[in-house]
């Protein structure tokens, strides 16, 4: 092993045995729940995102799936979700980005 190798590793073991010491950071993952459903169920790779959709000061969750489909679960007074509901554009037709 060279100096740069070895200084490398040295550094490397400084920043981040401690991180690895403590183990697990954080806590295990939960569905979310949007209406009575599980959000994203059965789509393809669901991806969401928190956004204030609808500007009411409250984050909903914006959904995109493989497909180019986006739904939102928008958050209520309540703080649960709603169920989800597909994004339309102007038109009232479905948004599609067609598999992006």
């Amino acid at each position: 092993m060279n100096q740069t190798t070895a200084l490398s590793l040295a550094c490397w073991l400084t920043m981040f045995a401690p991180l690895l010491a403590q183990g697990e950071r954080f806590a295990p993952p939960v569905m979310l729940q949007a209406g009575n459903k599980v959000a994203g169920k059965g789509r393809l790779y669901p991806s969401p995102v928190a956004y204030d959709f609808d500007h009411d000061g409250r984050i909903d969750v914006v959904i995109g799936d493989l497909r180019g489909y986006l739904t939102v679960a928008r958050r209520r007074a309540d703080n649960t979700f709603a169920a989800e509901e597909r994004v339309q554009d102007v038109d009232g037709k479905r948004l599609d980005f067609n598999n992006w």
